[in-house]
């Protein structure tokens, strides 16, 4: 009789298990950022995955590919309003420290994932290397898993060999220890091809300087405005001050050096006008000798770029990279690409399944990144693919948003080495004092705002060398003025408590 009790215990444990006779499978609701939807393309693409996952999580994908420019509205608005997001049916969601991560987790939109992890993400927690973690936890709760990706992101130049190779210039030998080493070489180029400009400045943000002292992204204001220094001294301690970069000599004198390069010719007066996108277009022609840049070390952010963005029409170049800043893990990489479960209408078991074959299942990562095989992309070997007419691969956020990059295919003009690659880089790099830190402002929003218009009337001229450093109205002097009229000595006192608060763990 215990036996038969026993048995029959077990078979309804089992049932219970079971999905019901004729039960669709879960279909988890996807929200990620992208570029051209194409729903004919999304919908092979969901069907794919679904054939694939079905028997491995019994769940299905509907992927909700959302414009940059509409993401806040209708994903962000939306997980912030404690009312709206209960009526919403969102299962993962793209997020990021520079795409209002803290806002979402200060509004208490998104589950801490401790629990799951430890449940249904042991292979996350297996192959994503310690850093990651150590950025992302807010309050010691993660809240994002991060694609495993680049972990170490130092600035530099982009440099087109072809261009230095017509002027004579040994850029591999020449030691560039600062930007204002390249002078010798920007004069040369300038003297052969007159009517170009040699040092072409990144606008994101705007006249990005690669050898800046400063932690990149620290405090979420314009330009950067707070931040602390990111190498140790001498002595091999750490400076844990916070500085208003802008009224630093070392801020200065690169601000001077640009003012003084565009009056050589040297940088177009028209860069400071130039979005993100104009500036990427005059890189794609080659008329440039180097271009600033974050880099991602063996050369690999050069040939991103030079695939992207050069055309047929025209004559083509060869790309190599200078990196200008030591290696250091910083809070803004760690949670530069995550996906997180949000409090809403979900199911965070189901979720956390999704990401965890994210970062083991290299089927599900390259249906995510590519699309359909024969389809969206043809296979050339077993690591490069050629993407055809009507690609997937354009219509989502990108590659570093896609779960474990080691487990990408690459494109036919890629390394086939570079995902791992891009990991290795970051295995000597070493951690900042305030790898984790998050700069809260959101009961300071009166001052912030106050800082952030001084600094969009005055910073972007001067980074890019566009407005002389001595102009009475909106030179450097006139500039830090404003500043401290705004009131950005109080906004980096309030940084330094909360810094030494995160410091005692009370914060």
């Amino acid at each position: 009789m215990r036996k038969f009790v026993s048995l029959l215990l077990a078979l309804i444990l089992v049932a219970a298990l079971m999905p019901a006779a004729g039960a669709e499978p879960y279909t988890l609701e996807i929200y990620w950022v992208g570029n051209a939807d194409n729903p004919e393309v999304r919908a092979d693409v969901e069907s794919a995955i679904n054939e694939h996952i079905e028997p491995l999580m019994d769940a299905h994908v509907s992927i909700h590919i959302v414009p940059w420019d509409n993401w806040k509205t209708e994903v962000v608005d939306v997980l912030t309003e404690k009312e709206s997001r209960k009526n919403a049916r969102m299962d993962l969601v793209f997020t990021a420290d520079w795409e209002y991560y803290s806002d979402l987790v200060e509004a208490k939109a998104l589950f801490p994932l401790g629990d799951q992890l430890e449940q249904n993400g042991k292979d996350i927690l297996a192959t994503l290397p310690e850093g990651f973690w150590n950025g992302v936890k807010i309050r010691g709760d993660i809240y994002g898993v991060p694609t495993n990706k680049e972990l170490c992101v130092p600035q530099g130049f982009i440099v087109n060999k072809t261009a230095a190779e017509a002027i004579g210039w040994d850029w591999e030998n020449t030691e560039i220890t600062c930007t204002a080493d390249l002078e010798p070489w920007l004069q040369k180029y300038k003297e052969k091809y007159p009517a170009r400009y040699p040092y072409l400045m990144d606008m994101n943000p705007a006249g990005r300087w690669v050898d800046e002292p400063w932690i990149n992204d620290w405090s979420g204001l314009y330009q950067n405005a707070l931040s602390m220094r990111m190498a140790k001294k001498e002595d091999g301690t750490f400076d844990e001050k916070v500085y208003s970069i802008f009224e630093t000599p070392e801020q200065e004198e690169h601000i001077r050096l640009m003012y003084d390069w565009v009056q050589k010719g040297y940088i177009s007066p028209l860069n400071a006008s130039l979005d993100k996108g104009g500036a990427e277009e005059i890189f794609g022609s080659g008329d440039f000798l180097v271009f600033t840049q974050p880099l991602k070390g063996n050369g690999i952010k050069a040939v991103e770029m030079y695939t992207e963005k050069h055309k047929p029409v025209y004559d083509s170049f060869e790309v190599g990279e200078i990196i200008m800043q030591p290696k250091y893990i910083v809070t803004a990489h760690t949670a530069g690409s995550m996906f997180a479960i949000p409090k809403c209408d979900c199911n965070p078991d189901k979720a956390m399944q999704f990401l965890n074959l994210m970062h083991s299942d290299p089927v599900l990562v390259n249906l995510m990144l590519f699309g359909v095989e024969g389809k969206n992309y043809t296979k050339i070997d077993e690591q490069k693919v050629s993407l055809t007419d009507t690609p997937w691969y354009t219509a989502h956020a990108g590659a570093w948003t896609v779960g474990d990059v080691s487990l990408q295919y690459v494109l036919e003009n890629e390394d086939p080495e570079k995902n791992g690659k891009l990991i290795e880089f970051a295995k000597d790099a070493a951690e900042t004092c305030c790898l984790g830190f998050r700069f809260n402002m959101k009961k300071l929003r009166e001052e912030t705002e106050k800082v952030n218009a001084v600094l969009e009337k005055y910073a972007d001229g001067l980074m890019c060398g566009t407005v002389d450093p001595d102009d009475g109205e909106l030179g450097i002097e006139a500039f830090r003025k404003a500043l401290q009229e705004a009131g950005i000595e109080g906004l980096r006192e309030q940084a330094e408590k909360q810094y030494e608060a995160w410091k005692a763990g009370q914060y």
